[in-house]
């Protein structure tokens, strides 16, 4: 549920062509290296305004998905913000109501990757966290679900965006609260599984979306005290599914990694 693609999207007579050189992420993730995140979005801010936005989705992946001394979240939620404010900036002058939609909808999705960065749930992420991390993670999110209602996203949408509100109330030591966010991501996650084809439960048949909605949820029962025995169903299910579904295989053995991660994290730490 973190977001490696860039997110496309065409803008048709509204931009025209965008073209970005290939070795673009190399140059944005050097410059926030040597000089920090307030040099990488004033070099982004002398573009025009498309490639502006290209460059934000470029400069999150360049950032988030490699390693160097001294990175922070902090670094990485700037950019974000920037680029996420952008999107919006862009929206409310956008020439037409198609690409109002297509600019929120942008910003929802750089919304949430921002919130997903910013949880601590990532198998071998150990990024230093505090709690302005989770509220910024938290409200990230809640945003999504309300841009993802307005835009009628569909239930995988809203599936992880209440999932990662959850998380990170979770992650505050709020579980009560978050319980309401992990229901809602599960009841979505039924939805979703069901239009797929695929039965409800928690079993391996169910698929990934469902089995993990159920362990999130059920962390979150253990950490109210509750005796429910989600988590530890969702672990077998995954692992049930190794076999019967060579195919989803990798998926299910990530599913048990991020909650084991998240579990250790919550619980252990």
């Amino acid at each position: 549920m973190r977001l490696l693609t860039v997110f496309l999207f065409v803008f048709g007579s509204v931009y025209g062509e965008m073209v970005i050189p290939e070795n673009a992420g190399d140059s944005l993730r050097t410059l926030i290296v040597s000089n920090g995140p307030d040099a990488l979005i004033e070099y982004i801010e002398i573009f025009d305004p498309p490639q502006r936005l290209q460059l934000y989705q470029l400069a999150r992946e360049a950032i988030v998905f490699s390693t160097w001394d001294g990175q922070n979240l902090d670094d990485i939620a700037a950019v974000s913000e920037a680029g996420i404010a952008e999107a919006m900036g862009q929206a409310n002058n956008a020439p037409n109501s198609l690409a109002t939609i297509a600019l929120l909808d942008l910003a929802n999705v750089m919304s949430y990757n921002l919130s997903a960065d910013l949880a601590e749930c990532w198998p071998g992420d150990t990024l230093t966290r505090h709690d302005r991390h989770f509220e910024r993670g938290l409200s990230a999110a809640l945003q999504c679900v309300t841009w993802r209602h307005e835009l009628d996203k569909g239930d995988f949408s809203l599936f992880i965006a209440f999932w990662a509100a959850g998380m990170h109330q979770l992650s505050l030591g709020r579980p009560e609260e978050a319980v309401y966010n992990l229901v809602s991501s599960l009841n979505h996650a039924q939805r979703y599984t069901a239009g797929q084809g695929r039965p409800l439960g928690l079993t391996s048949e169910a698929g990934y979306e469902l089995i993990l909605a159920h362990g999130y949820l059920g962390l979150a029962m253990e950490m109210c005290g509750s005796d429910d025995d989600q988590y530890e169903r969702a672990i077998r299910a995954f692992e049930e599914g190794f076999e019967k579904y060579p195919e989803l295989a990798d998926d299910y053995r990530f599913g048990i990694a991020q909650l084991q991660w998240a579990r250790e994290q919550l619980l252990i730490d």
